[in-house]
């Protein structure tokens, strides 16, 4: 995968941000007919609109109460019925609505989920929407991350954009001056902040609900691109992988670098231990700027950095997420006039200011939340210097979740040797590129 961002100012470089409708479906396109030969307008939205999302966290829910206050006021012959639903359950939940054919009008979709959501049936195809709606940008990579064959299946509201939070300050104190660069600083770093005596650790790793994907990101920075795109074989060598999930198990098991309740270890916990001093790092993204702050203060008690270098590739990724409309949903029109809001410069900067979420609207490239804070130059240098879009696969996150996860959980607890851990996650990784090699060319 090469890094097709290069040298950008920070309005190109948000412009690109989601680059990877490389890594989106297989077969993206940039294609798009100009908008001004349309005509039609879209149907103004009436009536109930049930849409479902996993924001659990204390400043994504008051982002997005900013966003549907802002919508009631915007379009206030709709009423917009909210259900959230735990990451962890939300694939299992679709699933069940597909089955069903009785879901919400509107839905979240990230890109990795993306493959996955529309081979399932769940998900509506836009483009007649998107095309008659005057905000689309169709020329930004964010957009383009939703559009398959030229047809359009969400609306890109902001992007994730990985990296590691540090105590700035216990790193001071320890005579560490800089934020670790590649994976055997950050492992030194870890170590040297760790004193397990006092219950005090150098990294909180999420080795319990929601760290899945964590470790498709140390196997590439292992090996690089772990699939050919473009026929989608496994191409990760097995020395490599089986180095990365070394890696990353032995944080725990040989440096007690992490604390040893890892296993259990969510999105909660991490930060928790982070909050209350009991680690010096977690990796994480740029959603939790504000909650981070709330906590600690950015520079002098803690700074952002840049993931670490591995030793083929970085360990940061990028990677949008978009509403999508569901298929047969009752109110579509007004399914995608909640979506075409959010996917506004006013509705993102609200949700920016409240949690520090990249937005994609090229007008919210210049809000002053993101030009206040020198915090977030980190996050454009980061996309400069090669981080990749996430993977995107059919079964990528059902890998993720279901094998490499538990595998390594495994490891960490002591129960399955690496060797073992890393040849299940390489043979399932396997097992899923056949079949998707096999059902492209069908």
């Amino acid at each position: 995968m090469e890094n097709p961002i290069g040298n950008l100012d920070r309005r190109s470089l948000l412009k690109g941000v989601g680059i990877a409708g490389a890594a989106t479906a297989v077969g993206a396109t940039a294609a798009t007919p100009s908008l001004a030969a349309t005509k039609k307008v879209n149907t103004p939205g009436t009536g109930d609109v049930t849409y479902w999302n996993h924001f659990t966290a204390a400043q994504e829910r008051q982002g997005f109460t900013a966003v549907t206050d802002g919508f009631a006021k915007a379009s206030p012959k709709i009423n917009l019925r909210v259900e959230t639903i735990l990451n962890d359950d939300w694939m299992t939940k679709y699933v069940a609505a597909v089955t069903a054919k009785s879901g919400p009008d509107a839905l979240m979709m990230t890109a990795p989920r993306m493959g996955d959501m529309i081979k399932l049936g769940g998900v509506a195809e836009i483009t007649t929407y998107a095309k008659q709606w005057p905000g689309l940008e169709p020329s930004t990579e964010a957009q383009k991350a939703f559009v398959i064959k030229g047809k359009y299946y969400g609306i890109p509201v902001f992007t994730f954009v990985d990296w590691l939070y540090y105590r700035k300050d216990l790193l001071d104190a320890k005579g560490i001056k800089s934020a670790p660069k590649t994976l055997e600083d950050f492992r030194q770093t870890a170590i040297a902040m760790s004193d397990p005596s006092k219950g005090i650790y150098g990294f909180g790793l999420r080795g319990g609900s929601g760290g899945g994907g964590y470790i498709p990101k140390m196997i590439h920075a292992f090996n690089g691109p772990i699939i050919n795109w473009r026929t989608l074989n496994r191409t990760v060598d097995f020395g490599a992988l089986r180095d990365a999930i070394a890696f990353w198990v032995n944080l725990s098991v040989k440096d007690k670098a992490v604390p040893p309740t890892v296993t259990g270890d969510g999105f909660a916990q991490i930060f928790q231990a982070f909050y209350s001093g009991k680690t010096a790092m977690v990796a994480h993204h740029t959603g939790s700027f504000v909650s981070v702050g709330q906590n600690w203060k950015y520079g002098t008690q803690v700074e952002t950095a840049k993931m670490p270098d591995g030793p083929k590739a970085p360990t940061g990724v990028f990677s949008p997420l978009g509403n999508a409309v569901f298929k047969g949903a009752k109110n579509p029109d007004g399914a995608f006039e909640f979506a075409s809001y959010w996917g506004s410069a006013p509705a993102q900067g609200k949700f920016l200011a409240a949690t520090g979420y990249i937005p994609t609207a090229t007008a919210a490239i210049d809000d002053p939340f993101v030009t206040a804070n020198v915090q977030f130059k980190v996050a454009f240098g980061a996309l400069q210097s090669g981080y990749y879009n996430d993977y995107t696969f059919p079964n990528y996150t059902t890998w993720a979740s279901n094998t490499c996860l538990p595998e390594v959980q495994k490891s960490l607890n002591g129960s399955q040797t690496i060797d073992v851990t890393a040849k299940k996650i390489y043979d399932e990784l396997g097992r899923i590129c056949k079949i998707n090699a096999r059902n492209r060319t069908s």
